[in-house]
């Protein structure tokens, strides 16, 4: 009896601290935006010209590289569905590489391919990489891909039954794609576009790389210039609330939206029913030019390696700064990892006893922080530990609890259909064996080892891509590999810059990798 109570009693305890300290994070930071003396919510800051045009040009790049995204998107797409050129299964991983890339490594690419070093620059004089051009170049190439992803699979999922039937009716190109392909990914182009926008609305790494001056500023940049250069505590209590309203709106916009799957592996299906023609002939030359758009940032950064570089390169700052990363990302995903198992028992529970709206409740809990974007969370968390005067003293914790934070949403949603898939195939029967909790977990991670590992990975592949929490919290003496890569692009060491982007990105593709290994033998 005592063995039974303790396996139930534990996991609920467990899950009681779990959600007490994601909880606690997010009010502690929140507390800090409102309770420090001096920072004061300034309502009136917001009729400024200059935060004014900030939120403006915020709004205007977000919605312009989502738009943008979608229609590169949507042809390349459609053309790896009707087409189905060469290489179609490599480009849908490329793909995904460059969406999960970390965002200063394609900062770096573009810099050395179209920066004012670079033949491109030299060529078109009056050319300027930094500046609304520049961002929208790097958010179209992160974004895009995701979307192809997304679409592609929309296409595939079209039942054959109406394919047969629109041969039969002999529709042309633009009949097939108005009644048929278009209803088809509908749902999908509106949740994209959603999701491409608050990426974009959020971004830090590319702004701050890219961004080039006040005129292309955004509010996630500003509330960093407000902390950090200016210590002015009130204009970032004010940016951050400003951004907390308008991205958390758009965040809980998206909660009834079609989800969208990004992450399976791609199975190489073909399609059925191969375009012929000139048709085909502009497909594969829009293919051709996503593979152009994917490869030469990277073709960039491999042309900058020499033999020179090789033996000047600063290896041991490399190595200090890999090392940093890898101590940070780890020890970030590990805990996400835990929090992650231990936030779905609740959910876990409600949904064996099929309670939808209790499900729903302690789903949007334990993924709560995508309502709040990272650089909220760390201005109210760093003005927090000021005003407590221990910010030296737990900078290096915060820095990786909120990192942890920030990937729950993206791990709950990886390991939760397979704990369910678990629950209703061996649940009744563990339940009715009786068996103690070190039984119960050791069966669990046996039948969902794979998903863990693949999951893993993708954490791991995340959290080595930080910038926003590291910019707060990080110690620039002591830098992470995404930041010394910007320490090298902004002392204008840009061959240093592109070696160092090569070595993280061989790092993010051989744990892509791994993730693509045990989702297919999943």
């Amino acid at each position: 009896m005592t063995a039974l109570r303790n396996t139930i009693s534990l996991p609920i305890l467990a899950a009681g601290v779990a959600y007490l300290l994601t909880l606690t994070l997010t009010c502690a930071a929140f507390w800090g935006l409102i309770s420090y003396q001096g920072s004061d919510l300034s309502i009136s800051l917001l009729q400024d010209n200059y935060i004014q045009q900030i939120l403006k040009f915020t709004l205007f790049q977000a919605v312009l590289s989502t738009l943008l995204s979608l229609l590169l998107a949507i042809p390349v797409a459609r053309a790896l569905h009707r087409a189905s050129p060469w290489g179609k299964s490599l480009f849908l991983k490329f793909s995904l590489l460059a969406f999960v890339m970390p965002s200063l490594v394609l900062v770096s690419g573009i810099v050395n391919l179209l920066g004012p070093q670079s033949l491109f620059s030299k060529a078109f004089g009056g050319w300027n990489l930094f500046g609304l051009s520049g961002i929208l170049i790097a958010h179209v190439y992160l974004n895009f891909p995701f979307a192809v992803r997304v679409l592609y699979g929309a296409f595939q999922a079209i039942p054959e039954s109406r394919e047969q039937l629109a041969d039969q009716l002999k529709l042309t190109a633009w009949q097939r794609i108005q009644h048929i392909e278009l209803p088809a990914i509908r749902a999908q182009l509106w949740t994209l576009a959603g999701l491409i926008g608050i990426l974009c609305f959020n971004s830090f790494a590319i702004v701050l790389t890219l961004g080039g001056g006040p005129k292309a500023t955004t509010l996630e940049l500003a509330i960093y210039q407000a902390l950090k250069y200016d210590f002015n505590l009130s204009e970032a209590l004010t940016l951050a609330w400003l951004q907390f309203a308008i991205a958390g709106s758009l965040f809980l916009s998206l909660s009834y939206s079609a989800k969208v799957n990004w992450l399976g592996a791609e199975r190489g299906t073909k399609s059925q029913r191969v375009e012929t023609g000139l048709i085909r002939q502009l497909q594969l030359a829009i293919y051709a030019v996503a593979w152009g758009y994917l490869l030469f940032p990277i073709l960039a950064l491999v042309s900058k390696i020499s033999g020179d570089l090789l033996i000047n390169y600063p290896y041991s700052s490399m190595l200090k700064a890999l090392s940093e990363s890898l101590i940070i990302a780890t020890t970030a995903a590990l805990l996400a990892m835990l929090l992650s198992l231990v936030l779905l028992n609740p959910i876990r529970n409600a949904a064996m006893r099929q309670q939808k709206l209790t499900e729903a409740f302690w789903s949007w809990l334990a993924s709560h922080s995508l309502v709040a974007p990272a650089m909220v969370i760390s201005t109210g968390t760093y003005i927090l530990l000021i005003s407590q005067g221990v910010l030296e003293v737990y900078s290096y914790i915060y820095l990786i609890l909120l990192n942890a934070m920030m990937l729950l949403p993206f791990l709950l949603n990886q390991l939760k259909p397979h704990l369910l898939q678990f629950d209703q195939q061996y649940r009744a029967l563990i339940d009715n064996l009786k068996l103690p909790l070190f039984e119960r977990l050791k069966v669990t991670a046996t039948h969902i080892h794979k998903p863990l590992i693949a999951t893993a990975s993708f954490a791991l592949l995340l959290a080595l891509g930080d910038v926003a929490i590291f910019a707060i919290f990080g110690s620039y003496q002591h830098p992470t590999l995404p930041w010394l890569i910007y320490t090298f692009a902004g002392t204008y060491r840009l061959a240093e810059a592109a070696l160092t982007s090569l070595i993280l990105l061989a790092l993010c593709f051989v744990l892509l990798r791994i993730m693509e290994h045990y989702q297919r033998h999943d």
